[in-house]
Formats: C-alpha cells, sequence, structure tokens
C-alpha cells in the first residue's frame, strides 16, 4: 500500500514516522464485533499486531495537550473502487472506537465515536488529504496507538498505524541566585529549574540572541542548568535568559536574569558646551562616567580644592554616571587646571580621573607707558617720543588703535608718525603733539582702552599776536601789548626799538618803560620826535630757548584814512539793494565807514533819507521808495578825519518792473514732469469723452430739427413758424450775413438745372434754358438778391463746413419771411427778445440724379449742428 506524501497537519500537531520500531502485544487474537454491510460481499484480513512492513509504514503524531491532534489514514483507494467504511481501533483494541459509513442504502456521511473514549472531541475530515481523524484538545489520555481500517466495495480492507505523542510543557521555570554580586570572572552564580514536562524540557541559557549554556541536567520532575560563563563587563547591559521548552509549538518558558557584575569605571571624560570658557559668563561642564558598577562617586577638584557640582544624574541601563558643575572662572583661572575623579566604592584602587586645562577668554587688560629713557616733564620740541602698549587677552587681540585726544593715530611717515602693533613712535615732535595719549586693544570679548598718558610738549616763545601798524601824533602816548605763547611759561621780555635811521642796530628799550606778567607784556611808548617812529620788537624767552621771531610793531604818524574803493551796488529791487567796497588803508588808527543815501528830486532839493556808520563797509539798504534816484557817499573816517568819499548811483524798481524782474521757476522736477504727462493724458480722455457726448447730443438735435420741419406752427408759440404754406406777414425782417471768400471759383457756364425741393430738402432736378455767369466772390453777387434766388445758385468752397475759418466778408441783407421759397426746407427762428430769426441750413455737395453733368450744392436743413447764421 502506498502512502501519500502530502499532509494537511491540524493545530500544533507533529507526524513523523518511525523507521523499524517493533511493538509487542499480549495476545494475537481477538473477537470483532461486526457492524451490518451491504449486501453485496467482500473479504478483507486483519492482523492486530503490526508486522515489521507495517511499522515502517506508521505515522508518528506529536501534539501539545490541549490543542487538536490530526491522526491520518494514509490508505488511498484503489482504481475503480471506493471506500465505504472506515473504522479507527485503539492499537489493538477488538471494538472501533470511531466509525465514518459511506455504503450505500445508509445516511452518507454517518460518524460515530464512543463517547467514552473521545466524548464528543472526535471529528472525521473525509475529505482533507488524506482523511484524518481530529482529536479537539487533545489530552495525556489520548497518547496511544490507533489503527485505521478502511474497506472497499471491489477490494479488501487496508489498516494504516498511527501512534499519538501527547507533549505537556513544563510547568513554571525559576531562577536561584547563588552569588551576587559577582566580580568579573566568576561562573556558577544562577541556576535556572525547569519543573514538570513530557518529554523532560531542555533548559538553555542565551545572551545576546544566542545559546551560551547547553548544559542542563534532568532529576525527577525538574530539569536545571547552572550558568557556567564568566562574568564580563558586557554583562551589565547585556541581560541573561533562560529558556525551557520540549516543543516546538508552542514558545518556550523564559526568565531573564541581569548580572550584578561589580568592576570599575572605564572612562571619565569632561566635556563642555559648544560655547567657550569666558570670563563673566556661566559655563556648564559634565563629566561623564562609563563602566562602573556600583555608580561611581565623581568628584571635581581645582588647585587641589574640591568643588560641589550643580547635580549628579545615573544611568544604570547604559551604565553611564553624568556629574554636571557650573563655573564662573576668571582670567585667573587661565590655564589653571580642573580635575574629575571617578571611584568606585568596592574597587577604590580602580579610581580614574580627567584633567581638564581651562581655557578661559577675557577682554584685553591693557597697560600704556613712556618710553623707558623719556622724561615726561622734559620733552621738547624737536626731541623723538615712543609710547609702549602691554596687551594680556585671551584670545589675542585682533586690532591695537592709538589715539591722541579724539582723533585716532594713523602711521604717517612723512609726519614722522610710526605705528606698530605695541608702540607708537613720534619723531621731531611739534607742539600740536602735546595732549592726552591712550592705546586701545580689541577681541572678541571687547575693547578696552587704557588710561590716558598726557604729555606737554615744551617750547620756546612764540608771538601769540599779528604785527600791527599804530598811528599815534607826536607826543601822544601809546599802550602797545605783547602776547606770546610758551611752554614752561617762565617768560622774560625785551623790547628793541629800529627805524630808518638805525638799521644795522637796535635800541634796547629800558625795562621801566613796560610791565611784564605771565605771557604779557605791555610797553609805553611816546614819539617825541620823527625819528621815533619805526619799529617795535618784542623778544621773549624762557628755559627751553629764546623766541626765534619777535612781535613786531610799527608805529608810524597817524593820519586820515585812504578812500574806499571797488564799490558795487547789487540786488537793487523796488525798496532795497545792497552796498559793498573795499576798505583802504586806516591812516594807523581805527576806522569805521558812513554810508549817506539821498533822494535825488528833480522839483524837491536833495534831501538825506538814511546815514549809518558800520566797521566794515558792507551794507544793507532798505526802505527805499520804488521808482526813485538815489545818490549814495560811502565814506572811510578814523580819529584823524575822514577820507574823500566815494559817490554811487541807485535807481529802485518800479512795481511792475519789480514783477518783471522776479526770478523764474526753477525746472520741473522729474516728479513733476511724471505727472504732469499723466495729468496729461487723463484731459487727453476726458475731451474724447465729452467730444463723444456732443458728437452724440447734435445728432440728437439734428433729428429733432428734421422732425420740427413737419410740425406747424403752435400758435402759443409765435417764435416758431411752419415750413408750408409760407407765412403771408410780411412784416420781419431778416439779417443774412452772405460770408464771401476772396478766392475765386469757375462756374460752369453750361445751362442750369433749376433745383427744387421738396419740404425734407430732396433735390429735384429740372432743366432750364437760362445761363449762369461766371461769378466771383465778393466783386459781382448783388447784395439784396432775393433768398430764394440765392440758395438756388451753388456755392461750393471749402470753407462751407467752418466759415469761421476763412478769410471772410460778412454783408447784411433783409429779406422777409414771405420772399423764402417753402420749399426750400429753410428753418425761420426767431429770437423771443429781439424778433430776429436765423435761417438754418447746411451746404452739402449733391450729384444731380437727371445727367447732370457737374456737381451741384444745395442747401439743406442743418443736420450735424452746422448752421450759417441770418441776422
Amino acid at each position: 500500500m502506498k502512502i501519500l506524501e502530502k499532509r494537511i497537519p491540524t493545530n500544533n500537531c507533529k507526524k513523523k514516522k518511525k523507521k523499524k520500531k517493533k511493538y509487542s502485544y499480549l495476545s494475537s487474537s481477538f473477537s470483532l464485533s461486526f457492524f451490518p454491510f451491504h449486501s453485496s460481499s467482500f473479504s478483507f484480513s486483519f492482523s492486530p499486531i503490526p508486522s515489521g512492513s507495517q511499522l515502517d509504514d506508521m505515522e508518528e503524531v506529536q501534539v501539545v495537550v490541549g490543542f487538536n491532534a490530526s491522526l491520518p489514514c494514509s490508505i488511498r483507494a484503489p482504481d475503480h473502487d471506493a471506500p465505504t467504511l472506515t473504522l479507527w481501533y485503539i492499537a489493538d483494541g477488538e471494538a472501533p472506537v470511531y466509525s465514518y459509513d459511506e455504503r450505500p442504502g445508509y445516511h452518507k456521511g454517518s460518524q460515530w465515536a464512543d463517547t467514552d473514549v473521545f466524548g464528543s472531541r472526535a471529528f472525521y475530515s473525509a475529505h482533507s488529504i488524506p482523511p484524518a481523524l481530529v482529536l479537539a484538545q487533545a489530552t495525556v489520555e489520548d497518547a496511544r496507538l490507533y489503527r485505521c481500517r478502511v474497506d472497499f466495495q471491489n477490494t479488501r480492507s487496508r489498516v494504516a498505524w498511527v501512534n499519538l505523542t501527547v507533549i505537556v510543557p513544563p510547568r513554571r521555570t525559576q531562577l536561584m541566585v547563588l552569588n551576587s554580586p559577582v566580580n568579573l570572572g566568576d561562573r556558577n552564580d544562577v541556576i535556572c529549574k525547569a519543573f514538570g514536562g513530557s518529554p523532560p524540557p531542555q533548559v538553555v541559557w542565551m545572551q545576546r540572541g544566542s545559546v551560551v549554556d547547553s548544559s542542563y541536567t534532568h532529576t525527577g520532575d525538574e530539569t536545571y542548568n547552572v550558568l557556567e560563563v564568566e562574568a564580563t563587563r558586557d554583562d551589565l547591559t547585556h541581560p541573561f535568559f533562560c529558556k525551557a521548552t520540549n516543543n516546538d509549538r508552542i514558545g518556550p518558558d523564559t526568565v531573564h536574569h541581569e548580572r550584578n557584575v561589580t568592576c570599575g569605571p572605564l572612562s571619565v571624560t569632561i566635556s563642555g558646551e559648544e560655547e567657550p570658557i569666558a570670563e563673566g559668563r556661566s559655563s556648564t561642564l559634565t563629566c561623564t562616567v562609563i563602566g562602573s558598577n556600583p555608580p561611581a562617586l565623581v568628584t571635581w577638584y581645582q588647585q587641589g580644592q574640591m568643588i560641589k557640582p550643580l547635580h549628579t544624574v545615573v544611568r544604570e541601563r547604559d551604565n553611564v554616571t553624568t556629574s554636571v558643575l557650573t563655573l564662573n572662572a576668571s582670567r585667573s583661572d587661565h590655564m589653571r587646571q580642573l580635575v574629575c575623579r571617578a571611584v568606585n566604592a568596592l574597587l577604590p584602587e580602580e579610581t580614574l580621573e580627567d584633567i581638564l586645562t581651562l581655557d578661559v577668554q577675557y577682554k584685553p587688560i591693557v597697560t600704556m607707558s613712556l618710553g623707558r629713557s623719556l622724561e615726561p616733564d622734559n620733552l621738547r620740541e624737536g626731541n623723538d617720543i615712543f609710547f609702549d602698549c602691554k596687551v594680556d587677552a585671551n584670545p589675542d587681540p585682533y586690532k591695537v588703535e592709538w589715539w591722541h585726544d579724539t582723533d585716532l593715530v594713523t602711521q604717517d611717515l612723512a609726519e614722522g608718525v610710526i605705528v606698530g602693533d605695541s608702540t607708537l613712535a613720534l619723531q621731531h615732535v611739534s607742539r600740536n603733539k602735546s595732549g592726552s595719549y591712550q592705546c586701545r586693544a580689541s577681541n572678541v570679548e571687547g575693547d578696552t582702552t587704557s588710561d590716558p598718558i598726557q604729555i606737554s610738549i615744551k617750547y620756546a616763545p612764540r608771538c601769540a599776536v599779528s604785527p600791527s601798524l599804530r598811528g599815534v601824533g607826536l607826543q601822544e602816548p601809546i599802550n602797545v601789548t605783547c602776547e606770546v605763547d610758551a611752554d614752561p611759561p617762565d617768560v622774560t621780555f625785551t623790547w628793541t626799538f629800529n627805524n630808518s635811521v638805525r638799521r644795522e642796530q637796535s635800541e634796547i628799550v629800558d625795562g621801566k618803560r613796560y610791565t611784564t606778567e605771565k605771557l604779557r607784556s605791555v610797553l609805553f611808548y611816546t614819539p617825541r620826535s620823527e625819528r621815533d617812529y619805526g619799529t617795535l620788537l618784542c623778544h621773549a624767552h624762557n628755559s627751553v630757548g629764546q623766541q626765534t621771531t619777535p612781535c613786531s610793531f610799527t608805529v608810524i604818524s597817524a593820519g586820515p584814512p585812504e578812500e574806499v574803493t571797488g564799490c558795487v551796488v547789487d540786488n537793487v529791487t523796488s525798496h532795497t539793494c545792497s552796498v559793498v567796497c573795499n576798505p583802504g588803508f586806516n591812516g594807523g588808527l581805527p576806522q569805521s565807514f558812513m554810508l549817506e543815501v539821498w533822494l535825488l528830486d528833480p522839483v524837491k532839493s536833495q534831501q538825506i533819507v538814511l546815514n549809518y556808520t558800520l566797521p566794515q563797509p558792507v551794507f544793507s539798504v532798505r526802505s527805499l521808495s520804488p521808482g526813485q534816484h538815489y545818490r549814495v557817499h560811502v565814506t572811510a573816517v578814523n580819529g584823524r578825519g575822514a577820507a574823500p568819499a566815494a559817490v554811487l548811483e541807485i535807481h529802485t524798481l518800479k512795481e511792475a518792473e519789480m514783477h518783471k524782474s522776479l526770478p523764474s521757476r526753477s525746472e520741473p522736477s522729474p516728479l513733476m514732469l511724471v505727472l504732469a504727462v499723466i495729468g496729461g493724458a487723463l484731459l487727453v480722455v476726458i475731451m474724447l469723452l465729452v467730444g463723444v457726448w456732443a458728437v452724440r447730443g447734435r445728432r440728437r438735435h439734428a433729428h429733432a430739427q428734421r422732425e420740427a420741419l413737419q410740425i406747424p406752427m403752435k400758435e402759443s408759440n409765435p417764435d416758431i413758424l411752419e415750413a408750408a404754406p409760407p407765412p403771408t406777414s410780411p412784416g420781419h425782417t431778416i439779417n443774412i450775413s452772405v460770408i464771401k471768400h476772396p478766392h475765386e471759383l469757375d462756374v460752369d457756364t453750361s445751362p442750369t438745372h433749376d433745383l427744387a425741393l421738396d419740404p425734407l430738402g430732396a433735390a429735384r432736378g429740372h432743366r432750364n434754358n437760362g445761363t449762369s455767369q461766371k461769378t466771383a466772390f465778393g466783386v459781382s453777387e448783388p447784395l439784396h438778391r432775393p433768398i430764394e434766388k440765392s440758395l438756388q445758385t451753388p456755392v461750393c468752397h471749402p470753407y462751407d463746413d467752418d466759415p469761421a475759418s476763412s478769410p471772410e466778408v460778412t454783408e447784411r441783407t433783409q429779406l422777409t419771411a414771405s420772399s423764402i421759397d417753402p420749399s426750400l426746407g429753410v428753418t425761420l427762428s426767431v429770437d423771443a427778445a429781439s424778433r430776429s430769426r436765423r435761417v438754418m441750413y447746411s451746404r452739402t455737395p449733391l450729384h444731380d440724379e437727371l445727367d447732370i453733368g457737374v456737381s451741384s450744392c444745395i442747401r439743406q436743413p442743418l443736420m450735424r449742428g452746422s448752421s450759417e447764421s441770418v441776422m
């Protein structure tokens, strides 16, 4: 019998073939209770004890207690035959415990089970491949050897053997810790025990997903495994798992164990923030200790002194201890060592520490000094001066600047200024180098300026007043003041006199004739004769030296000043003007300038209108009258008299001339031009809209006039006349303005056509044997020609649409209303106030429809508002 290879296992069952497994049973005979069979005869053979060949085909099925067991009946029906009855037996049992009946005549597919054996848990799956007996929620008692017999219609019965094994998992698993904590390298510190289980379970130790110890022992109802793996640091972060299992259908019973291994710290590291440590700013430092169990005790030290940390955090899972320190460092802490020390209390010999050398950044400390060989109190003009600038900064300064008072000092070799990184050299100094000097250094932490050093350059006296010219008369005393600038101010004065007679040798003035006070000396001088006029020289000297150039005062005989020159009158308006002159020599005495303004009146005598004096010849003249003639006198005056006057004349503007002489407006700005363009564009748009509206209004007005031709005049309004019949009253006179042009037009002399107009102005052509004469406008046309004849003679010219735009000659013709042919369609309008009337018509070229060879020009009622006035 061939067993099908394909199997469909039920939940958590395991089927396995056993090869050459022998069974022994107690008896070889048994009695069989037969069920009623179909009438057709068949034969079968049954042996309660499996033979050796049958043992080779026996199916092994394993199931975990409580799960469904599927017992396959691996019997294949012969060709052209079908099973009729399937019976299940327990090993060599005589009576079946389950049947599945497929015989004809019976209820096909009926099932029967021995309730004492299976209860209601058995079900036969006849259509699975192979067919199988399913036992729900298998129990320990279901573990037996089963026999399946299948009866066929035409073929003898066949038997299959199935051995069911029911697996019972272990009841529980527990750990027994023998030693904790353990040192590195220790073993056999924990036992894992599994209780119960059939078959006995396997008990193994696993770490990181791999089996590390599989040596277990089975004793009675217990199975145990002692952990023989040496303790390492990895055990602190990677726990052990003990797994007990005896099947592969359900997961193993697992317990985990975290080994407590005592070990010292592996590493100690001090780390800081991204920002550097800076003076005046709090910094946070972190000390991280890895690998110590139990957690290490972390302490901080600086210069041998313990520092209390801000807080300490322990992460036991990662076996990491973190200590945070807040440090307020100063510049004195720069380059000092900071120590973080980690100590395991159980292993004090394995202490570790980390040392951090502090890099503290701080603003520059600037110290400025004068050169060593220089004496601050003896700095003179012409000497060389040096300054040193010492800078203590971290990081180094990126620039060093020198300041003199409030000015930045830059290198200028031509002036003897040499600027270095830490030195400043001033060569051949002059007194303007005196003042306050400072050095300023800058780094990323800020700027610092040194204390100022005040230096004073000593120099010989120098004249503080300009050379002057003094005019004085004989026997007239004057005081001559000499002032000098010197450092130090211990000045001694000496006065000398020189004139043209004593050119080679000066006369020393007696010290009794002048006084001295600090940097000032006053000389009392009186010229006794003409020889006393000359030059007075003031000499001063101090501890530095003699004054190089003495102060000079020239004494001359005093006289009147010179006349002013170059006088100019400017900015003349109707009421004001300005007068500017150049002063002359003052005659040796202070001078002033007098302005006189005289009004020149041809009727009255001259009269002065303004008179005032100024220290300079620059005058702004006001309060003048418009359109007047003035004479101006400018005179220089001093204590000795007056100079000849400079005479000027002024013609003030009239009011009208003043408006014309106003300055023109300035050129418009680009913004004004843009606004003007935009305004112009808007104006054009508005004009176009108004034009369109006006054209439409004219069309409506012309249409109303055409309709008015057919409406009879109402009695209530005598100003509106009927178009036909013509009025009989000749009492109203019509004034017609006949427009004649200076140019001539040739009129065809061929026979003309009489044109008649219907009431609507339609042209009618009638042949006429009369002739027309060649007429020139303004020459041969009668002035009192009847209007109907005048209108019948067509006259076309380019100014018909706009008579006002051409040269014209206007003549008046008086007509009565009765003299107008009503067929011409001429509308008479009568002004209500003046009772004057207007003939409204238009001139339109029209080609004759009745073989007229030339164009005719007829007057029609106004269509677009163009009209010819009849006064």
